[in-house]
């Protein structure tokens, strides 16, 4: 009996799925030491937690000020400052605010940038910063009052 000519048709289809496995298997491990997919740390505790977020979100609420982030480059080195204005609810600027903060790039991993404010006069506060890369940054900041807490979270764009 002679050899079919077509015993080579079984072996396109191995050969194709093991180009599929391959494949998947340098992108499942791209994935996998690329990012840990986590956004918060502690993510249970925060949940647990969650409605002493609602309530702290009510009295920030509350207290309706008027909280305005930019950043800006200044010098040369990507060397800039982060500009917060502060009013109150009926658009007065407030002072006697402390500011922690901290920038945090959204689109890469490295460490974050603190910031330390001054108060610069009709509600403004000002801190110098020297970017390491330009581009997203997000600005999250503590404005402390008294007793009363403002959070802020804001992207900026540095040019």
């Amino acid at each position: 009996m002679s050899e079919r000519k077509s015993n080579w048709i079984p072996w396109v289809f191995v050969g194709a799925m093991g180009v599929v496995v391959a494949v998947n298997a340098v992108m499942v491990t791209y994935a996998i030491k690329s990012w840990s997919g986590l956004a918060v740390s502690k993510p249970y505790e925060r949940g647990v937690a969650y409605n002493e977020v609602l309530q702290a979100q009510h009295r920030q609420d509350a207290l309706g000020w008027t909280v305005k982030a930019s950043a800006e480059i200044t010098g040369a080195d990507r060397a800039g400052r982060v500009l917060i204005t502060v009013r109150d609810k009926d658009g007065r600027p407030l002072q006697g605010q402390v500011i922690e903060a901290e920038l945090q790039r959204p689109v890469e991993v490295i460490d974050d940038v603190n910031l330390t404010f001054t108060y610069a006069g009709e509600g403004r506060y000002v801190a110098p910063v020297t970017f390491p890369k330009l581009g997203q940054w997000d600005l999250r900041a503590a404005i402390v009052h008294d007793q009363d807490t403002y959070q802020v979270v804001e992207r900026l764009f540095v040019k």
